[in-house]
Parts: structure tokens; C-alpha cells; sequence
């Protein structure tokens, strides 16, 4: 197979050592300053997550494996953006959610919430990268906020899942995390709208 980064290539054989390499590879990358590893393209795929188990089922296969990294800079204003997209489809759908968990709360009502609890997962990962980071995008400080409200809510309803309290855990998607997922999407979309700001930003 073809082990590929930008303009370098790499022939590496069909077996496990193929592996070794690439996790090789990918560690020397994310040494080099302000890079980041961001996922595997192979043959032509997009692989984000569990490489190792996707390289290992289709090791004797595989003809091209490309090693795909960003700079800080590009990867928080890509997650913002992907982040961004995900608030626009997240938030009419838990107001469907809200509405329907009035009524009652079926096995959709709860599968919609874990769902929910990934999502934030990923926003505070973000915020953990980007407040590690020396480059900070725009509006920064109202991005932050909105997530620390976000998480103040989900907290709250996390209490209210251990206590199986269905009302108050519809009250907290209403009055607490839906607000607070749209002053996010808000202050997103504000920095957003100005790419140059985001570069100058420091």
C-alpha cells in the first residue's frame, strides 16, 4: 500500500507492520508545531475514528492510506463550523423532542437525549482544545460563556435522568439547554461571518 501526507509518500507492505508505521507517522506529524491530526483517508474513504480496527479488517485490501492534518487554526474554525451545523438540525429537533416528552417519554425520548449528551460531548472537547490553544477565534469569550452554559445545563440534567424525573427534565431542555444552545449558535455564527477576524485573533 501507498502511505500518503501532503507531498510525501511512503510503499509499506500489507501486514501488521503497516500499522506500526502509520501510527509512526502520525505521532512524528503531531510533534511538528501548530499541526494537528485530524483523520485517515483510505482508498478513498474517510476513517475519524477507530483506525486501527478499520486498517486491521481490510489490511491485505487496502491501496492507499492518506495521513490528514490541520493546523490549529483550521481545525477549531472547522469544528466551529461543523459545530455550527450541527446546533442548526439539534435545535428544531429537540423542541420536537420538548414537545413530544410532555406527553410521554418513549424509548425515542431517551435515545434523543443520549444523542444530545454526545453532541455535548464534542462541544467541550472542542472548548478544551481551543482554550489550549494561543490562537482564539472571534468573539471568543461570548463562545466560552455559551458553553459554560450549556454544560451548567446539562449537569442539571443529568441530575434529573438519575432521579428518572420526567418533567423536570423536560423543563431543562425548555428553559435551560435549548437557550442556551441558541445563544451558542448565535455567538458561532458571529465569529464565524468574518474569517479575517479569526486569523488576526490571538
Amino acid at each position: 500500500m501507498k502511505l500518503l501526507h501532503k507531498q510525501t509518500s511512503y510503499t509499506v507492505e500489507n501486514d501488521t507492520s503497516a500499522i506500526h508505521f502509520i501510527y509512526e507517522k502520525v505521532n512524528e506529524l503531531i510533534q511538528q508545531e501548530n499541526t494537528v491530526f485530524s483523520h485517515l483517508v483510505i482508498d478513498n474513504q474517510e476513517i475519524y475514528e477507530e483506525h486501527e480496527a478499520y486498517i486491521s479488517k481490510h489490511l491485505q485490501e487496502i491501496l492507499q492510506v492518506e495521513i490528514v492534518t490541520h493546523s490549529k487554526q483550521e481545525m477549531i474554525w472547522e469544528t466551529m463550523d461543523s459545530i455550527n451545523d450541527y446546533l442548526k438540525r439539534a435545535i428544531p429537533a429537540l423542541k420536537e423532542l420538548i414537545d413530544a416528552s410532555y406527553h410521554t417519554f418513549t424509548k425515542q425520548t431517551w435515545e434523543g437525549i443520549d444523542q444530545l449528551a454526545e453532541g455535548m460531548q464534542w462541544i467541550l472537547q472542542f472548548n478544551m482544545f481551543t482554550k489550549a490553544s494561543k490562537i482564539k477565534p472571534a468573539y471568543w469569550e461570548n463562545i466560552e460563556e455559551s458553553i459554560s452554559t450549556c454544560e451548567q445545563g446539562f449537569k442539571a440534567l443529568m441530575e434529573g435522568i438519575e432521579t428518572k424525573d420526567t418533567v423536570l427534565i423536560s423543563d431543562i431542555l425548555s428553559y435551560e439547554v435549548v437557550p442556551a444552545y441558541e445563544s451558542l449558535e448565535n455567538n458561532l455564527e458571529k465569529s464565524l461571518e468574518d474569517r479575517e477576524l479569526f486569523k488576526n485573533a490571538n
